[in-house]
C-alpha cells in the first residue's frame, strides 16, 4: 500500500490571490459554485511564518464562504485549519447571516475576484496547491507587495 503526504496528495488547484494584509487570502476558483449570482466557495487564509496556536505551526486554513454578488454580502460558513505540512483540519462552525462587504476587507477583495473578474495581483502567479499559496503568500504578507 502506498502512502502519500497530504501536500502530496492534494488535487491540483487555482489559487488565485485576492488580498495581502495579515494574511494572504486566495480564492480556490475550482470550489466555486454557482446558484443564480450567489456562491458558494473556500477561500485559503494563509498566515505569516512561524504561526502557531499552541505548540503546533500553522500553515492557515480553509474559510468556507457564501457571496451574494447582486446583494454584496458574505456569509461565513466554517473553517478548517491547515497545519504546517498540509495536515487538514475539520471544518467547523455553522453558517452565519450574511452581512455586508465591509469596503477594503480582504472578504471584499474575495468578492471582487469572485464576482467581477478583478485580478489585483496580477504579476503574482497562480498557485497550484497550498504550499504553493503558502510559499506566495508569506513574503507578501513581510513586505506588502507583489514579488
Amino acid at each position: 500500500m502506498l502512502c502519500a503526504t497530504p501536500a502530496a496528495a492534494q488535487a491540483q488547484l487555482e489559487l488565485r490571490l485576492a488580498d495581502v494584509g495579515r494574511f494572504a487570502v486566495f480564492v480556490d476558483m475550482g470550489s466555486v459554485r454557482w446558484q443564480g449570482r450567489t456562491t458558494r466557495l473556500r477561500v485559503l487564509q494563509v498566515t505569516e511564518g512561524g504561526f502557531k496556536a499552541g505548540a503546533e505551526e500553522f500553515w492557515g486554513g480553509w474559510r468556507h464562504e457564501v457571496i451574494d454578488c447582486n446583494a454584496r454580502t458574505i456569509a461565513h460558513a466554517g473553517f478548517g485549519s491547515i497545519r504546517a505540512g498540509g495536515r487538514e483540519g475539520p471544518v467547523t462552525g455553522d453558517l452565519r447571516p450574511a452581512a455586508p462587504l465591509p469596503a477594503g476587507s480582504a472578504d471584499e477583495g474575495v468578492a471582487k475576484v469572485v464576482c467581477d473578474g478583478w485580478r489585483p495581483f496580477a504579476k503574482v502567479p497562480v498557485a497550484a496547491s497550498v504550499e504553493d499559496a503558502v510559499r506566495i503568500g508569506r513574503p507578501l504578507i513581510e513586505t506588502g507587495a507583489e514579488p
